[in-house]
């Protein structure tokens, strides 16, 4: 979880009086500092964060991806909101309703901010690592490894009440194994004994074990087909 402190001293250096348009007061402007900084911590979408932190305001939850929203009290018209990646709180914080009011009523991604776009995204290039290697500091990293066992298919709903198909597979590169949750179509085209390549893979805590995350921006490709008998 990170603190909203550690950023205060910085942006206060460099700011004479009250910040200028369109942040009515210095606390808004290290809120939305913050914020941004947060996306790019875990590799969000900065303005599809904000807008949903600003639907939260309004309807009390919600959520994208693997991220949870809520609006946990109301103070005024002030919000205090609690957001969770997979159940995994990454932070708790206060919002001015002026704020709130700014998010909804402005196009995020032309905003800039330390000299680019909200909607520019930059990473660095994925490593590749070995499953000995990963700890829960791990992302963006590329992995290759053998399936070696893969669970019985079985159908569960997302938060939209969406079916979808889930398999959990067992995967080794000889220095150890990781769980990697295998979604919808990549069932079907993955087999025990297939050779795997992950490409920008992360990593998520699911019952207090870390698992491979394949997300919107890895790729996941066989690259060596198991023996049939």
């Amino acid at each position: 979880m990170i603190s909203l402190r550690v950023f205060t001293t910085d942006l206060l250096r460099g700011t004479r009086g009250r910040p200028s348009a369109p942040w009515h007061s210095i606390s808004d402007f290290v809120s939305f500092t913050y914020l941004v900084r947060i996306s790019r911590k875990y590799e969000l979408d900065a303005p599809r964060l904000l807008r949903s932190i600003h639907c939260a305001w309004l309807q009390g939850e919600s959520s994208f991806d693997d991220i949870s929203i809520k609006r946990r009290k109301m103070t005024g018209d002030d919000g205090v909101f609690l957001i969770t990646q997979n159940d995994h709180v990454m932070t708790q914080l206060k919002l001015t309703s002026k704020l709130l009011e700014y998010l909804g009523k402005t196009d995020l991604r032309s905003l800039r901010f330390e000299g680019r776009s909200l909607g520019e995204r930059i990473s660095p290039e994925p490593e590749d690592l070995m499953i000995k290697d990963l700890s829960s500091e791990a992302k963006g990293f590329n992995l290759q490894a053998k399936v070696a066992e893969k669970s019985t298919p079985r159908v569960i709903l997302s938060r939209e009440g969406r079916e979808l198909l889930l398999s959990t597979a067992t995967i080794s590169d000889g220095s150890g194994t990781i769980k990697l949750p295998l979604w919808n179509s990549q069932v079907d085209a993955v087999s025990v004994g297939d050779t795997l390549r992950i490409e920008n893979a992360h990593l998520k805590r699911f019952q207090g074990e870390l698992q491979v995350s394949v997300r919107k921006s890895t790729t996941l490709k066989v690259v060596g087909k198991g023996k049939t008998d």
